[in-house]
């Protein structure tokens, strides 16, 4: 019989047309697909004959990994089956257990040793037909996982492997060890239905375009957190990532229980280094967080919040196989800004959804990259709260409670009140220090606003109109007082001069920063608050707290 292949340890059919093959002693199931696909590949089976023997178990695996191999085999899984045992069927059942549902799928027939009725079964086997492979074969079987593999190395081996076709990067060969494990092989083929079908390669599909859905990030330095990171995350993360350098994308794959396990070099890239993303898993530690339910004790919640306390600004994306509300309520208590959902082997996602996830973390990134800003800003918000021993008291507590608030709304994007709030601590210490009394216009306890210079010149302010840029106060040399309007402007002008010393460019800017403050006070539409607008107060109040 052409095209029919034999494979046992013992050869009873020496008569039949057919080719024998022996089964080598495969020990696991990396060597038992390698096997099977190099078996297909130099051979043009149409039959397969399997002779059951010393090992049932084996031979059952056997029969699962023809069927199960669609990626590599493609249609050619789908050849009938036929095992033959010198032992009944119920003593079968009973040494491989499970394995045997493989027995009750179509395309599969089991028959005992008789050499007549053997031969006339092989001449009428027919294939599995592709319409009932889901149906009357994976619908049956259940393949279960190895029990040796936790479910978060389960998680994360089959999350990157759904990342990796949700992207179309196809970074992970072909050939990688995890995908010959049984139970994936079982798990993907929901999924892989398609490549039962004849391959219809066009001349763009031979040209080997690189359709990755990948990540512009450009000028962007990227961060990525993981204990299992070899598990094919770290290969599919760096093509998704268009980074300028490779060295742009920094890993640290180390299985850790808190920050403080890290190695000395991974704490100083942490706490050194500035990253436009974070991206971290939540468990760090392996097996030994497969039992936790609690999401504060999870080892990379730790780690967040470190990241977070080096600058609140720092954008983190959290890798999770868990969307419970109260994990992702922790997560964003600790200051994650967004969250991707590691796809389980335990639960059959569609295509759709594991391409809408991918998207989904796509926007996310963008999202972060966008808020990269928030950085730089609260360095300046950060160096804005030191202050000087011999400050004011009241004000430096004042100011406080002030800048917490505008952080918040800084973080939150409503930077026009944050304006406003960082606006009105620098209006109300110049409101402290100066006083109209006796139409002397002063600075309590600092120096006089009629100051004579070493030239025995004295100094006043002048009024500037500037209807594009605001209004503005400059200062002039002269002898003869003239009438100043004291107007907030005036006031803060006054302490920048006088106070702290700042030129006439200064105070024009000043002018501007106060215009723009009452367009946001009055709700002029267009008006826009900027990443230089904000630092430029921040800059202010650091010198005032500080000096």
């Amino acid at each position: 019989m052409e095209g029919t292949y034999i494979l046992g340890n013992n050869n009873p059919f020496e008569e039949v047309d057919g080719t024998y093959i022996e089964i080598p002693e495969l020990i696991n199931e990396m060597e038992i697909h390698n096997w099977i696909v190099n078996l297909f590949n130099n051979n043009s089976i149409l039959k397969i004959i399997i002779l059951i023997d010393t090992n049932p178990l084996l031979d059952l695996q056997i029969g699962y990994h023809i069927r199960l191999s669609l990626e590599v085999l493609k249609e050619k899984a789908l050849v009938p089956i036929m095992y033959i045992s010198k032992t009944s069927l119920n003593n079968i059942i009973l040494q491989t257990e499970i394995y045997s549902q493989i027995l009750a799928t179509k395309g599969v027939v089991f028959a005992e040793f008789d050499l007549p009725a053997n031969r006339a079964e092989m001449e009428i086997l027919e294939s599995l037909p592709e319409s009932d492979f889901l149906t009357k074969f994976l619908k049956i079987v259940k393949i279960q996982p190895d029990e040796k593999i936790g479910r978060h190395s389960l998680a994360n081996i089959w999350g990157a492997y759904t990342m990796d076709k949700a992207s179309s990067a196809n970074a992970l060969p072909k050939d990688a060890d995890f995908k010959k494990n049984l139970y994936f092989k079982y798990i993907s083929a929901f999924n892989n239905l398609e490549k039962l079908k004849p391959s219809r390669l066009n001349i763009l599909d031979q040209i080997n375009l690189d359709r990755t859905k990948h990540i512009d990030a450009k000028g962007k330095k990227i961060l990525y957190i993981d204990d299992q990171a070899e598990d094919g995350w770290e290969e599919v993360m760096r093509k998704i990532f268009k980074t300028d350098l490779p060295v742009d994308f920094v890993v640290i794959n180390e299985k850790v229980k808190d920050f403080e396990s890290f190695s000395d070099e991974s704490r100083n890239i942490i706490e050194t280094q500035e990253f436009d993303l974070y991206l971290v898993d939540l468990r760090l530690n392996g097996s030994e967080e497969d039992e936790n339910l609690n999401p504060e004790m999870f080892s990379g919640m730790n780690v967040i919040k470190k990241i977070k306390s080096i600058n609140q600004g720092n954008q983190i994306i959290v890798f999770t196989a868990s969307n419970k509300v109260w994990n992702l309520k922790a997560l964003f208590k600790a200051g994650a800004t967004d969250y991707y959902l590691k796809e389980s082997p335990e639960y059959s996602f569609s295509k759709t959804i594991s391409e809408d996830n991918y998207e989904d973390f796509r926007n996310n990134v963008n999202d972060c990259f966008n808020r990269s800003d928030l950085r730089y800003l609260f360095k300046e918000w950060n160096n804005s709260k030191i202050q000087n021993t011999n400050s004011d008291v009241d004000f430096i507590a004042e100011s406080e409670t002030a800048l917490l608030i505008a952080w918040t709304q800084i973080e939150n994007y409503h930077w026009q009140f944050a304006y406003l709030t960082l606006f009105q601590i620098i209006e109300n210490y110049a409101n402290k220090l100066y006083i109209e009394e006796r139409y002397e216009d002063t600075l309590i306890d600092v120096l006089t606003i009629d100051k004579t210079d070493q030239f025995n010149y004295e100094w006043l302010l002048t009024y500037n109109k500037d209807s594009i840029n605001g209004d503005y106060f400059s200062s002039i040399k002269n002898t003869q007082r003239s009438d100043i309007k004291v107007t907030t402007l005036y006031k803060v002008s006054c302490l920048l001069k006088i106070k702290y010393g700042k030129n006439d460019s200064f105070l024009k800017e000043i002018g501007y920063l106060n215009s723009k403050r009452n367009q946001i006070a009055h709700k002029v539409s267009g008006t826009v608050v900027r990443k230089e607008n904000l630092s430029k107060i921040l800059k202010i109040i650091s010198e005032i707290r500080n000096n």
